[in-house]
């Protein structure tokens, strides 16, 4: 898939602090340093250093009280030599100033400041643009805008930021027995959920999923559905129907929608064997398995790189190493991608494997990552040490 183009997302321009969550569309860089001033870390008094050198209870300083510095106002008056001034934290350092007495190393009165200890005096001033500096780069394009993101933006005077639209995701459900989950079953009958956490996932990853709902097992109706969706989406994913089963049209009914069509059918990886991936246009189309977990590993696995390639970003999932807590013994014949918990132990991480079929979707709603068993390994010794990918969910960036 990586040779076919993927229709960039479109750029907006939104205010910082509505940005959270979404996707930085160009280097954006600071308009100001941070902090703009130096500034003291506690309350206290700016001094000279040199003033206060061996100060203790036994041998006091005694400087003059020369002015407060107020939060919020500049520090207009600088410090002289044998004179303080008072500083809150967080507060102006005035000019001059090599240090600041915390309040409780003095004793203030008359005019006179005391200083009965001056050690790490010069460690409590914050220097100006020691956090930022302007035309910093605070992100490069392709950053997800974290909470702390924001705020960084805003503290560093960008109040809007480029970032990618939200690239509307179509959703089809395929399936004659499935029904809304507030419907009671008949027999043969299934609730549907591959749409619901399908439609989940992609919101945690930065689109905007639209939802066709469940679509009967017929080829004229779903031929019509996915037409409407290429139409409105800027790419689709289709639940169930990519098998070898008589009424499986997925495959069909995408390889006539358009050029290049079905580019992949089938991978040598469980769960997941059935999966289908084909382009039409810039659109992808992704056809994964109705089973809920080989749904859910292959949306992971698969369609969430193609997916973000729509924001210029080459996806490169990071691992946790962790020491396998039991033995697995898989076919040779193919890859496997086995759920696991992960367990804080001493030492490091323990990976508990969550087995069962690829339709036991309480496994994966328990699970934390994926191991990767490779194909032709034939399984993984217990405590061995395994590379676990974690869901998108509980990433962070």
């Amino acid at each position: 898939m990586s040779r076919y183009r993927v229709r960039a997302a479109a750029v907006e321009r939104l205010s910082s602090a509505d940005a959270e969550g979404r996707i930085v569309a160009c280097d954006t860089r600071a308009a100001v340093d941070v902090p703009a001033f130096a500034r003291s870390m506690v309350d206290g008094y700016a001094v000279v250093a040199a003033d206060v050198t061996g100060a203790s209870a036994d041998s006091p300083v005694r400087l003059m009280l020369a002015g407060t510095v107020l939060m919020g106002n500049a520090a207009h008056a600088p410090v002289q030599r044998g004179k303080a001034v008072a500083v809150p934290t967080g507060g102006a350092i005035p000019e001059g100033a090599t240090g600041v007495i915390k309040v409780e190393d003095t004793d203030a009165r008359d005019g006179i400041v005391t200083v009965f200890d001056a050690s790490d005096c010069e460690d409590r001033i914050t220097p100006k643009a020691s956090d930022v500096r302007a035309h910093d780069v605070l992100f490069t394009a392709g950053r997800r805008l974290s909470p702390a993101g924001v705020g960084l933006l805003c503290a560093a005077g960008v109040a809007e930021v480029d970032v990618y639209r939200l690239p509307v995701i179509g959703v089809l459900v395929t399936g004659d027995e499935l029904v809304p989950a507030h419907k009671p079953l008949a027999p043969g009958q299934i609730h549907e959920s591959n749409g619901v956490a399908i439609t989940a996932a992609l919101k945690a990853l930065g689109f905007a999923p639209r939802s066709y709902g469940i679509i009967s097992d017929e080829r004229d109706r779903l031929e019509n559905v996915l037409h409407d969706a290429l139409d409105d989406c800027d790419g689709v994913i289709i639940s169930g129907g990519s098998s070898v089963g008589q009424r499986d049209h997925v495959p069909a009914v995408v390889a006539a929608a358009g050029e290049p069509g079905v580019v992949v059918h089938g991978v040598r990886a469980k769960p997941g064997r059935p999966v289908m991936l084909a382009m039409i246009g810039e659109q992808p189309v992704i056809g994964l398995p109705g089973n809920p977990v080989s749904a859910l590993v292959m949306l992971e696995a698969l369609a969430r790189p193609i997916l973000l390639r729509m924001f210029g970003i080459d996806d490169r999932p990071r691992a946790f190493r962790a020491r396998l807590e039991r033995a697995l013994a898989t076919d040779p014949q193919l890859e496997h991608r086995i759920p696991v918990q992960l367990l804080s132990v001493v030492g490091g991480l323990t990976a508990r494997p969550l087995l069962g079929s690829s339709s036991q979707l309480h496994i994966l709603a328990h699970a934390d990552a994926v191991i990767i068993v490779p194909e032709g390994s034939g399984g993984v010794p217990a405590g061995a040490m395994v590379d676990a990918f974690p869901f998108s969910a509980t990433r962070t960036s």
